[in-house]
């Protein structure tokens, strides 16, 4: 393909009539009334790349707006006046059309599951682009926002696993590599990871149980997740470290790129502070998802990680482990 938008004919085949085909609409603008957004990105050699960063956004966008005490995680934005995404993807020379395709096919599906419609979808090719880029922005017209806010005595209660999102680029990316030490079944298991990246369900029943605060959990894995936690609320915590839930896929594969786990992307995990954390926790159980009690939210400032005998500070600013995990990815980005 050339370089610059995508020709007439190709975004025609590969983007308008997927996204039609998958049930998602298209050209679609938000009212204008103040809205409130949700905006994420990812990047990838997955063909779900665009989902991911367009339910990164919708996550954000529904915490934000308060607009998750519904029934129906499908039903999440009913109330809202309007609501939109613009989804824009950057992709090297190299790529297929039929990659593209199944890149905006993934990302159609979503949107149609959730009754979200595309207000633009622009595709580029770039010559500074070595894989997938993905930038999503989910806008919510609407007059609430959600008062989120942790406080002193909350448990903190997380959803899902660790490193879930991390987890499946890195499965996708070095397949082969990986097959020389697993078994296939496993790498499989672990490249479906992103099939856990909305966080709606959960959130849902958070805020119908009055959940005290609601934390998305993305860059910088489930460390970088805690830290904005409680920077967000100016308050502490005691986090403990084997309470954390984490898959054996995760483990295998980030001890074999001697990566830490816990700075790994975890889109799809969601921070909840509540009273009465445990009766949380069997409630989401009873719904099928998996959640924890971690820790406790704390007086003063201090961001504490209790592993049995051994305390550690939790640091201002991580960088996520998705950048660092090899020389070779370093050298592709």
């Amino acid at each position: 393909m050339n370089y610059g938008k995508l020709t007439e004919s190709i975004y025609k085949r590969s983007v308008v009539n997927v996204v039609k085909a998958n049930g998602a609409g298209l050209g679609t603008v938000c009212a204008a009334l103040p809205y409130i957004g949700g905006q994420a990105s990812a990047h990838g050699t997955d063909k779900e790349v665009a989902r991911r960063a367009f339910l990164a956004a919708v996550n954000r966008a529904a915490l934000q707006c308060g607009l998750v005490s519904c029934d129906k995680a499908e039903d999440i934005f009913h109330s809202a006046e309007s609501v939109c995404a613009n989804l824009t993807l950057s992709v090297p020379q190299r790529l297929r059309e039929i990659k593209i395709r199944q890149i905006i096919e993934q990302a159609a599906k979503a949107a149609a599951e959730l009754s979200i419609p595309f207000a633009n979808i622009d595709v580029q090719v770039l010559p500074c682009v070595t894989e997938p880029v993905v930038s999503c922005v989910v806008e919510v017209c609407c007059m609430q926002r959600m008062e989120n806010r942790a406080k002193e005595g909350e448990d903190i209660v997380m959803t899902k696993w660790l490193g879930l999102e991390g987890t499946a680029v890195i499965a996708d990316r070095h397949f082969e590599k990986l097959l020389g030490r697993y078994p296939m079944d496993m790498l499989d298991k672990a490249r479906r990871f992103g099939q856990y990246c909305s966080i709606l369900p959960e959130a849902a029943t958070a805020m119908k149980s009055n959940a005290g605060a609601l934390s998305v959990v993305r860059e910088g894995g489930i460390f970088g997740g805690l830290w904005a936690l409680a920077a967000e609320s100016g308050v502490g915590l005691t986090v403990d470290l084997k309470s954390i839930p984490i898959k054996q896929e995760t483990v295998e594969i980030c001890t074999y790129f001697d990566c830490n786990p816990y700075e790994l992307l975890a889109g799809g995990s969601l921070l909840i502070t509540i009273n009465n954390g445990w009766e949380l926790v069997r409630t989401l159980h009873s719904q099928g998802i998996v959640a924890a009690v971690i820790g406790k939210i704390t007086e003063g400032n201090d961001r504490i990680i209790q592993n049995e005998e051994e305390m550690r500070f939790l640091e201002s600013s991580v960088q996520d482990a998705l950048y660092s995990y090899n020389d070779a990815f370093r050298q592709c980005i």
